[in-house]
């Protein structure tokens, strides 16, 4: 009786780092329902946030000529005004498509930079729907975005 050789490879720790570093991250709409089960915490998902395209919508079509946007805007309880962002096109209600048919994708990151005065709220009308407000915003800003940019020019 002969056998044959192995032609799997040997896990050893090198192996094993290289296909953990090569899975996928997680996407926004995991780590949101993740914050959501308690899972992920809020540092974590405004990260994902930033590094992640988001959609918002939009009720004139937006090209790359397009000077300034009106993005659909929600209030929260307060009667503050809150940017609804969603973190894929299906997690869109049809009836905010009603209002603003035209979604359009945009990093966070630049979403973040580009807005003043309103808060946000990633997958509104969904379960796992994230809420930041105008203050929570101009944060990240502050805390996130400014030391990432301080670190790039030191380079």
């Amino acid at each position: 009786m002969t056998e044959t050789p192995s032609t799997q490879p040997e896990n050893t720790p090198a192996t094993e780092a290289a296909a953990n570093s090569a899975a996928p991250a997680a996407t926004l709409e995991q780590i949101l329902i993740e914050g959501k089960d308690g899972n992920a915490q809020a540092g974590e998902i405004i990260r994902t946030f930033l590094t992640s395209s988001v959609f918002f919508l939009s009720p004139e079509e937006v090209g790359e000529e397009t000077g300034s946007v009106n993005p659909l805007t929600l209030q929260d309880n307060e009667g503050n005004p809150l940017i609804a962002l969603f973190s894929t096109s299906a997690n869109i209600p049809d009836d905010y498509k009603e209002h603003a048919p035209h979604a359009v994708e945009a990093p966070g990151v630049a979403i973040v930079q580009s807005i003043t005065g309103a808060g946000i709220m990633i997958d509104a009308g969904q379960e796992h729907g994230f809420q930041i407000s105008a203050e929570g915003v101009e944060r990240i800003r502050t805390d996130f975005i400014s030391p990432a940019e301080e670190a790039q020019a030191q380079q």
